[in-house]
């Protein structure tokens, strides 16, 4: 499977040596006290070098005596009201340390981005010609599985199969494909936390004969659109902090700067770090 995803101590975690990495989420009403030493065990035992975690504001001071940094805030992230932050402990340090071209890259893309953010009231583009875009389910996945072994040829590790996809419809992830001519073009990911009235884009994946010409663009429209209709408060998403396209994409459509998380996944043979952007349905 593409990570290892549990339960520790009523937190949901994912781990694995593919972004050498843990990363927990629905760690606010746990007790820390016992389930920070686990993940911290967890990550000494598997080698691993970074443990990311998503929490409120109540549980940041307890993360941060024990070794975490904010590295992303977004304001009101649960459910409108509550502030949400990304933290991490650097387990290896060197995992924090970036070379000056990549944070020189790093810095150019989110220049560009911020200064083509747009505000909400965006003019809403109509989608291509012989372009339709809908939700999938398990029938999907075969043509998901199928699109990640195009889009990650030259590195089958990373790509997420039909098994593993079925394992986050349970985790109640939704998925979103871009078609042309009933040929999947850009898939998406949704992780949906009605509970806490937010959501992320996990993951784009772009067919490789597609990529460059921005239809992630029309899926992003498509999710706010979702957004406004569900009454999801909060959307976010995690971009390759390289990337001019999505970092460019996101703040067009009004989505807002949140921070970066260093060297935090490995995207193709490259550990990368992200940027982190949400929305507001005001």
């Amino acid at each position: 499977m593409f990570e290892k995803i549990e339960n520790i101590e009523g937190a949901l975690v994912y781990h694995g040596n593919m972004h050498n990495r843990i990363y927990f989420t629905d760690a606010d009403n746990i007790d820390l006290n016992v389930f920070v030493p686990k993940i911290k065990a967890l990550a000494k035992q598997r080698n691993y070098e970074k443990i990311l975690g998503r929490a409120q504001e109540s549980a940041k001071g307890l993360l941060q005596s024990n070794g975490f940094k904010v590295e992303a805030k977004i304001p009101g992230l649960y459910n409108g009201k509550t502030d949400g932050y990304f933290l991490a402990d650097f387990v290896s340090e060197k995992r924090h340390v970036n070379d000056e071209k990549s944070l020189k890259t790093i810095e150019s893309v989110k220049t560009i981005a911020l200064a083509a953010n747009k505000p909400q009231t965006d003019a809403h583009f109509s989608i291509p010609a012989n372009t339709t875009i809908r939700k999938l389910d398990s029938d999907d996945f075969p043509l998901l599985e199928e699109l990640h072994k195009k889009a990650y040829k030259y590195h089958p590790n990373q790509i997420k199969d039909a098994a593993y996809f079925s394992r986050l419809q349970q985790l109640n992830h939704s998925f979103y494909g871009l078609f042309e001519n009933n040929e999947l073009l850009v898939s998406t990911i949704l992780d949906i936390h009605e509970n806490e009235s937010n959501m992320e884009i996990v993951d784009f994946v772009t067919h490789p004969d597609y990529r460059g010409q921005n239809l992630s663009y029309f899926l992003v429209q498509d999710i706010k659109e979702q957004m406004k209709a569900t009454g999801c408060k909060t959307v976010y998403a995690m971009v390759r902090a390289t990337s001019y396209g999505l970092n460019i994409t996101f703040s067009k459509h009004g989505f807002i700067f949140a921070g970066t998380l260093t060297n935090n996944c490995m995207v193709r043979n490259t550990m990368e770090s992200m940027n982190v952007w949400y929305f507001k349905n005001e």
